[in-house]
């Protein structure tokens, strides 16, 4: 699995390659629906409409505006004067669009754990299959829609407000309404649950969205809507090329029913729940937690799309594609920062101050192929030349089994670890493995650069595939852990980590040509812990023989001299 990494060091060098790589990078427009939005619009008023439409997008009549909340209860206290009498319908929530500027500005919006970003409209719909292969367009930022309650403290992120919002469902006037399972809809009002259901279908129906709200059995003279709350939930899993189908841990389920969004984490069996909606609503995975975030490609939010349903759970076994490929990436991300990762330091943390500055949320760009070659990587310089425009990690595994997609996550990783434990450090060590006109110097670097996060990578794989018998990294391509590699066949990304942390000595057990290994007993967290202020190879060495005590140590200069210069 070979890496590429770049170093702060050659800034100047890369400033040309940032300034071409810019003008190669685009994002998408304001509005994805600019072509059909006219169309739509002039579609949606008449109570004809019902979401059938030519071309990729529609926005839609929003039934949530306060002016049409307000004209529905006009409608209603025409006929009910009484019963509605001291009740007003008065802004509850805001629909926004941000405009952000640069990665740090998206690293503003996603400090907020509480505030749900997407980005495409939350009032429009889109041909399947549009958003997951939109073509992005000028810059690599995109905007990003949402909706808060009036008065939430904001983000200082240009944005404008789109609608005024009053969403009853989440008004607490309405919270001791009678729980009804269907609700016949007659105009007539006799109490607050009348005018609740009433109300929230009158509105609906000004905008051509009463299909969202009608019971399957309704008919002109009968109109039902499901009234009930119910709870969303379900199981995620994954069919995994070595385990089988697998639940998906850490993934965070988004119930959307227009503008309000309930929210639900995946347990270690994959299971979650959300808190209750009323009527129709839209599963989503978006695969993103507070610190990483996988894009679907470098620009866009990656997500799969479930059903729009009323009353019912959801148990997809996601099989193939990039759905897949993107869960495996975020099974990868979520068992680093937030799983069992061997008494490691966690990868860069979101709006965590490190001594080189704020950390922003990780973006981590599912790609499906590898242009010109160019194969996994990590880079923080590529998004400081690129103004923050890029995503730090690049995966292109796409096709590869399982075990290798969720190891190079691993290993890339890995990489913004070591980072982030000695920034300074580490930048020299990307400068002399890529710059340094000594190839004795390139290669001891460019070994400690790669081996630390074959290490990791070979731990965390081996822990999640440990349950199936004599499993080997990578089954794929015959690998032992890495232990039946010969030292002629990789000199960079050895097993020279692994070796000081596992019991066997390859060069025993194959013989001649293998790496001899009799240093065993150091822990990961030793070893990470040696790298601050390691600047080669051979400096980690020492670090690792003075600061800890281990009797095999007096065996590291034979290991180290496996691979030479």
């Amino acid at each position: 699995m070979k890496t590429r990494t770049t170093f702060k060091f050659g800034q100047i060098l890369l400033f040309a390659f940032g300034a071409l790589l810019l003008s190669f990078q685009y994002s998408c427009k304001d509005d994805l629906t600019e072509m059909h939005n006219e169309a739509a619009l002039e579609h949606s008023n008449t109570n004809a409409y019902a979401r059938s439409f030519s071309g990729d997008s529609i926005v839609l009549k929003n039934p949530y505006s306060v002016e049409i909340m307000k004209t529905a209860l006009e409608q209603l206290r025409a006929k009910n004067p009484k019963q509605t009498a001291g009740f007003e319908v008065r802004p509850s929530h805001l629909y926004l669009k941000f405009n952000p500027k640069n990665e740090d500005e998206v690293g503003l919006l996603k400090q907020d754990s509480t505030i749900h970003y997407f980005d495409y409209r939350l009032d429009a719909e889109y041909a399947e299959g549009f958003l997951e292969n939109r073509a992005p367009d000028r810059d690599s930022i995109p905007v990003y829609y949402t909706a808060v309650p009036v008065g939430k403290n904001l983000p200082a992120v240009e944005h404008e407000v789109l609608s005024e919002l009053y969403i009853p469902e989440q008004d607490p006037y309405f919270s001791d309404i009678d729980d009804i399972e269907r609700y016949e809809v007659t105009g007539k009002l006799a109490n607050k649950t009348d005018l609740f259901n009433n109300l929230l279908y009158l509105a609906y129906e000004l905008t051509g969205n009463e299909e969202d709200l009608l019971t399957d059995d309704s008919t002109p003279q009968a109109k039902w809507i499901f009234g009930k709350k119910w709870y969303p939930s379900g199981r995620i899993q994954v069919k995994d090329d070595i385990l089988d189908v697998v639940p998906v841990t850490g993934a965070q389920v988004l119930m959307r029913q227009w503008f309000t969004v309930a929210q639900g984490i995946t347990d270690g069996n994959g299971y979650f729940s959300t808190s209750s909606v009323r009527g129709k609503a839209k599963y989503v995975i978006q695969w993103e937690r507070y610190n990483y975030s996988v894009r679907n490609g470098s620009i866009f939010q990656a997500e799969m799309k479930g059903p729009n349903v009323k009353q019912q759970a959801w148990y997809p076994v996601i099989d193939g594609g990039e759905d897949e490929y993107h869960a495996l990436i975020h099974q990868a991300a979520h068992d680093f920062y937030y799983g069992y990762r061997f008494g490691l330091t966690s990868p860069p943390m979101n709006n965590h101050i490190y001594n080189f500055g704020r950390q922003s949320q990780i973006k981590i760009a599912a790609r499906k192929t590898a242009p010109w070659g160019v194969p996994s990587s990590y880079s923080h310089i590529r998004s400081e030349l690129t103004f923050g425009l890029s995503a730090q990690i690049h995966i292109k595994a796409y096709g590869r089994l399982s075990d290798m997609v969720y190891g190079t996550t691993i290993h890339e990783l890995s990489h913004a670890l070591h980072s982030i434990i000695d920034r300074s450090a580490y930048n020299d060590i990307c400068q002399d493995s890529f710059l340094s006109f000594n190839s004795a110097v390139k290669n001891r670097n460019r070994r400690l650069l790669e081996s630390w996060p074959t290490t990791v990578e070979t731990l965390m794989t081996l822990e999640r595939y440990k349950r199936i018998r004599g499993y080997a990294v990578y089954r794929s391509t015959g690998s032992n852990n890495f232990q039946n590699r010969t030292i002629s066949a990789e000199n960079h990304y050895t097993s020279g980590g692994y070796d000081m942390i596992d019991g066997h000595n390859q060069n025993g057990m194959y013989g001649v040509g293998y790496p001899a290994d009799r240093v065993t007993g150091y822990t990961a967290s030793q070893l990470e812990q040696a790298l601050k202020g390691s600047r080669n190879w051979y400096q980690w060495r020492d670090k690792i023989k003075n600061n800890y005590s281990n009797p095999t140590s007096i065996y590291l200069d034979e290991l180290f001299a496996n691979w030479p210069d």
